[in-house]
């Protein structure tokens, strides 16, 4: 049975799916966006990459993609918690042409052997860049 570690390997070198639920391996998807070759086109895509983000600790990324009127200094990694599926709920503007947009998305999580699911609708606004970043989020 592969273990964690494995599974993180595989999905750093491209040949695992992505975790932000695409169906495409992670190296035709996310990857581009975490290591700086390709920027989300779409509010939806940064979503998904910062999903994924967050699953493996990305810090730098994160914060990179978080708008720097409400960016925090750093970002706290809940120890123990696992991040499981992502599940886009709704999507509100945010496409190539839009300046802003608006993702509703359900987050399954694990602590130990206790499953959760977190409900949040975020915003993302265009940067000076005109590169989508995170703004805020509601929790639902």
């Amino acid at each position: 049975m592969p273990s964690l570690a494995d599974d993180l390997n595989a999905l750093h070198k491209g040949d695992a799916f992505c975790l932000c639920g695409s169906g495409k391996s992670y190296a035709n998807c996310c990857q581009a966006y975490h290591i700086g070759t390709h920027f989300p086109e779409e509010a939806e895509q940064l979503m998904r990459s910062r999903y994924v983000a967050f699953a493996l600790r990305l810090e730098e990324y994160l914060l990179k993609t978080w708008d720097s009127q409400s960016r925090p200094a750093q970002i706290e990694f809940e120890n123990g918690l696992s991040w499981k599926k992502l599940t886009i709920l709704k999507c509100q503007k945010g496409r190539s042409k839009d300046k802003k947009g608006w993702v509703t998305f359900a987050a399954q999580y694990q602590i130990g052997f206790e499953s959760h699911q977190m409900i949040e609708k975020s915003e993302f606004q265009r940067d000076k860049n005109g590169r989508w970043v995170y703004l805020t989020g509601e929790f639902e």
